[in-house]
Parts: C-alpha cells; structure tokens; sequence
C-alpha cells in the first residue's frame, strides 16, 4: 500500500498535481500584473489627456495674442497710408 501511495505522489499523478498547482500561482500572478498594468495605463491616460488640453488651451491663447497683433499691425499701416 505505501509503495503504491509513494507511485502516486512520485509519478504522473504528483507530477500533474504540481503541475496544475504552479500553473494555478502563475495565473494569479498574471493576473495581478495585468491589473497594474491597466491601472498605470489609466493613469497615463489622464495625464496625457490633461497635458493636451493644457497645451490646446495655450495655443487658443496664442491665437487670441496673433490675431490682435495682426489687428494692430492693420491698423498702424491704415493710420501711415491715410497720413501719406
């Protein structure tokens, strides 16, 4: 009877059994570097998001800055042509 417990826990049926149990820890493993993956890529996410609308809104900005420029610079070779 010992030998063939020593059989089972030795041979295919141990072997599969540590098997299934290493593949088992592998998964959660997996599972848990999936998950913090997901989470840092959520978390970039935002900060690109947020870091886009930053720069969209300066350049919105700069637009606003150009376009009154180019009014005044208008408006300066309006007021030298009506002094010519």
């Amino acid at each position: 009877m010992n030998q063939e417990v020593y059989k089972a826990v030795l041979g295919q049926g141990g072997a599969l059994a540590l098997a299934v149990v290493i593949l088992y820890s592998m998964m959660g493993s997996y599972e848990k570097l999936i998950d913090n993956m997901l989470s840092e890529s959520k978390e970039d996410r935002a900060l690109y998001q947020t870091s886009m609308q930053g720069m969209t809104d300066h350049m919105h900005e700069l637009n606003e800055t150009l376009l009154q420029i180019q009014s005044d610079i208008s408006d300066i070779k309006k007021m030298q042509s009506s002094k010519n």
